[in-house]
């Protein structure tokens, strides 16, 4: 029980973020019931009336009707942020289901009561196909932490048998990598790392499939810079955009028929706003990226478009699909 009467001003605050929005006001009488029954603390009106001005005068927006009535019409997050924020959190597969729940419950107080009942479907998000694994919060922090330090990690690598069980790949072989950038791809979380140059310069680990993660305090991790020139001016955005689906390897450039102008909208959203050229009708684009990760959006977007060269990646993908015709 709150005994403090000095508090008046923070419980109006917080009755007013609880119980009021642009559609629900309150009078001073309801405000009162409302803090004596959740508080039991009985206040004056004179006391809810220089509460409210003296929050006015602090830049909060309070709308007052007549008769009393008044109401918080904005938060720190808007209704459309809060929206976007909790969409984020709810489409995201790494986001095990206990802690979406969390964080969108942390979120939603941004809203009014009546206004959170928008977002009932979000109870349902631990049914969803995400991770259950409750060592990412941790993973992240444990990472970022080891890319201030400039310090390499090490961890174990899970994969699944064959009766779908996750196991420690490679029986449990300690991964050690020099890490650089977390990156969200597509609901998943993934660390851009060093682990061995003779593969490849850099490469991607789900991050949800790391176990045992720790930070090797005695060994500095190798700067990106130094690990082949073409690395001095590393673009991350750059590196996504020729990854789209992260997988490693170098980048090739494959130009493209582009049989309805519709569909150039696949394009932009994977590979952001390249150059698209129409000459006499034919409409074309020059991809750069993976090659494996090209094979794939092809076999995806395969109906849209149509590979003109080179001759190699086409008969690729030509395999590929005769393979999967086959099977």
């Amino acid at each position: 029980m709150i005994e403090n009467k000095k508090t008046s001003i923070l419980l109006i605050l917080k009755i007013l973020q609880e119980y009021t929005d642009q559609e629900h006001y309150l009078t001073y009488q309801q405000i009162i019931d409302k803090i004596y029954m959740l508080y039991g603390i009985r206040l004056e009106r004179k006391s809810i009336a220089s509460s409210i001005e003296l929050l006015q005068e602090l830049d909060y927006d309070i709308d007052k009707k007549d008769r009393g009535g008044v109401s918080l019409l904005s938060r720190d997050l808007e209704k459309s942020e809060v929206t976007f924020l909790i969409d984020a959190i709810f489409s995201s597969k790494s986001i095990p289901g206990k802690y979406a729940k969390e964080l969108t419950d942390k979120i939603s107080k941004n809203l009014s009561i009546y206004e959170r009942k928008n977002y009932e479907y979000l109870h349902k998000t631990s049914e969803l196909n995400r991770t259950n694994s409750s060592e990412i919060f941790l993973n992240i922090e444990l990472i970022q932490e080891a890319i201030d330090k400039k310090k390499r990690i090490t961890f174990q690598y899970l994969t699944y048998n064959s009766r779908g069980e996750k196991i420690p790949r490679m029986n449990g072989y300690e991964y050690t990598v020099s890490p650089y950038y977390l990156i969200n791809n597509y609901g998943h979380y993934y660390l851009l790392c060093n682990y061995r140059s003779k593969y490849a310069f850099i490469q991607t680990f789900r991050i949800d499939y790391m176990t045992n993660l720790k930070i090797d305090e005695t060994r500095d991790l190798k700067p990106l810079k130094t690990l082949n020139e073409s690395l001095n001016n590393f673009s991350l955005t750059k590196y996504l955009n020729e990854h789209i689906y992260l997988f490693g390897g170098d980048a090739i450039e494959v130009k493209i028929e582009i049989k309805d102008s519709s569909s150039i909208s696949y394009i932009y959203d994977w590979f952001g706003k390249v150059k698209i050229i129409n000459e006499k009708g034919l409409i074309t684009t020059t991809l750069k990226s993976n090659e494996n990760a090209l094979l794939y959006w092809m076999l995806q977007y395969g109906e849209y478009f149509k590979v003109l060269e080179p001759i190699s990646f086409k008969e690729k993908l030509i395999e590929k699909a005769k393979k999967i015709i086959e099977e």
